[in-house]
């Protein structure tokens, strides 16, 4: 059956009422994309890129070969701070010391979900009365600092919906007497097989008023939130060592770390090993699944010993712009995540097509991307980046596609084309699948994730380490089946021990050259571990 191809634009659709950050929007459109206007117009259903804040109903979790969401299904399960304490106290039970990293430091503070563990919070509380504790209360159902307070006694606790108590980190690493966190951004394309991105540059982000246990009813002080901090009298201040505002970007925090005398190289192996594990806690109720990734914002605090700690995980991160370095971290990590999705960057004059011109990669060239075709050819977008191997959709091409039959497709995943796919196309086509290999597909671009690329702009690979083969035989079957649950339960414990590998080699690269520069312990992790590959480490 001959695939019929119609003449239309990239669609980008978000939420259910077309509202979205404005930098996200700004990103799609010079990208050459058309925004999504409605289900009463001719664009009905024909989205390719549907983003949104929350989740989506079960239908559209199955979408269109040529249709693509940001979630994957209940794979978004560690973003609710009830869950993540289930999770990782699991998999602390399951695995032992690696949650501790080996007793280095603990993957995440000791927590409570209340009301349900009230009981036994009451009893740490009692048992721990004489060290005159901080704890820190985060009700599970709200967002951007809200509703958070510590105290130090029982009697102060009051919750009135699901609450997460954890033990306050109360040594944070402080510059020029502020505290701060780290904002990082994750991208998992893909959970079976297991794939994690780590963008190399984010946001350091300060409270605004000096760090003092001595007043914790002052959110400045102790609270990081943006959306806080900029409210408070400190914002506008020119801070000792910080500076005006309350963000850094990462290369800024390392060039402070560089000159106050830090060797933080191990803290971001630390830190890359920490989400990791996070995502893992949750990937084996998580099935396959097509057309979808989970973008999500990781909240680190680094304490006094250089050692991180995991605060929370976010579903959506902020895209705003509310200041130069919120564009000039998130402008460009939007275009990178799009590149490495495999979505296109379009002309944006009167012809809006554009395919992706690709060919079989040399399996040996890890860092190749499977978008190219020998040598990637370069051209520039109107926004003066670099794009890979794109070839417009000219008159010339347009019969010979339109002749194309759908088992064409299946041989050469390089022909995708956003919007020039006829609705009308057989049920049950399902896209790219790797379970579905045998299938016709057009989509995912041709992203095979058993063979993820090492790195996309600045999007770095940090799990799978090295590449693995895939297994065309190998299915996965719900964890419900006894079977699949020991299949699914190995994998874990093959992962966990993967991650301990890397992280004790890195300790052991850490003590023997900890003067050394960025590039010299980099290129010995790769030698003891014999790896082919990029170690994510933010840039100076």
């Amino acid at each position: 059956m001959a695939v019929k191809y119609l003449d239309g634009p990239f669609v980008f659709r978000l939420n259910d009422n077309g509202t979205g950050p404005h930098l996200l929007i700004q990103v799609c459109t010079e990208r050459g994309w058309r925004e999504y206007t409605g289900d009463n117009n001719v664009f009905k259903d024909r989205w390719n890129l549907w983003w949104r804040s929350g989740g989506f109903l079960s239908p559209h979790y199955r979408p269109l070969p040529w249709q693509f969401v940001n979630r994957i299904p209940k794979g978004s399960s560690i973003c609710r701070k009830d869950n993540l304490i289930r999770h990782l106290r699991c998999m602390k039970k399951m695995h032992g010391s690696i949650y501790d990293f080996s007793g280095m430091h603990r993957v995440s503070p000791t927590g409570y979900n209340l009301p349900s563990e009230y009981t036994k919070f009451a009893e740490e509380c009692n048992r721990c009365e004489k060290d005159d504790r901080v704890w820190i209360c985060k009700p599970v159902s709200q967002s951007q600092g809200r509703g958070i307070f510590l105290f130090r006694k029982l009697s102060d606790l009051t919750y009135d919906n699901t609450t997460v108590v954890q033990r306050y980190i109360e040594n944070p690493l402080l510059i020029g007497g502020y505290k701060f966190d780290l904002r990082l951004y994750v991208c998992v394309p893909s959970y079976r097989p297991l794939t994690i991105y780590l963008y190399k540059e984010g946001l350091a982000r300060f409270a605004t008023e000096k760090f003092s246990l001595e007043h914790l009813s002052d959110s400045f002080r102790h609270l990081t939130n943006f959306s806080l901090n900029k409210l408070g009298p400190g914002y506008a201040e020119k801070k000792e060592r910080v500076g005006s505002g309350c963000k850094w970007t990462f290369r800024q925090l390392r060039r402070y770390f560089e000159q106050a005398g830090y060797f933080d190289w191990f803290l971001w192996q630390r830190i890359a090993c920490l989400v990791s594990l996070t995502i893992l806690s949750q990937a084996a109720g998580i099935q396959r699944s097509s057309n979808c990734f989970e973008f999500f914002g990781f909240d680190v605090l680094i304490d006094k010993d250089l050692k991180p700690w995991l605060l929370e995980v976010n579903l959506s991160p902020a895209l705003s712009n509310d200041c130069e370095i919120d564009s000039e971290v998130k402008k460009p990590l939007l275009h990178d995540l799009f590149d490495l999705l495999g979505l296109p960057v379009c002309n944006t004059g009167l012809s809006l097509f554009t395919i992706w011109s690709t060919s079989r990669v040399n399996d040996e060239i890890e860092e190749s991307s499977k978008f190219c075709k020998g040598r990637t050819t370069k051209k520039k977008s109107r926004t003066g980046r670099e794009t890979d191997g794109f070839v417009n959709l000219c008159t010339d091409l347009q019969p010979t596609l339109r002749q194309s039959t759908l088992h064409d497709c299946s041989n050469s995943w390089s022909r995708y084309n956003p919007l020039l796919v006829d609705k009308y196309i057989p049920r049950g086509f399902r896209g790219t699948n790797p379970e579905n290999h045998d299938k016709t597909s057009i989509w995912d671009n041709g992203k095979d994730w058993n063979t993820p690329c090492v790195k996309e702009g600045g999007w770095v690979r940090i799990y799978p380490l090295t590449r693995a083969q895939p297994d065309d035989n190998a299915e996965y079957v719900s964890p419900s089946v006894p079977e699949s649950s020991r299949i699914v339960e190995k994998e874990v414990r093959s992962t966990v021990l993967c991650i301990q590998k890397y992280l004790k080699a890195a300790k052991g690269v850490h003590k023997k050259s900890e003067k050394c520069r960025d590039e010299q312990c980099n290129a010995m992790l790769r030698k003891a571990l014999e790896l082919n590959t990029e170690i994510w480490l933010p840039a100076k």
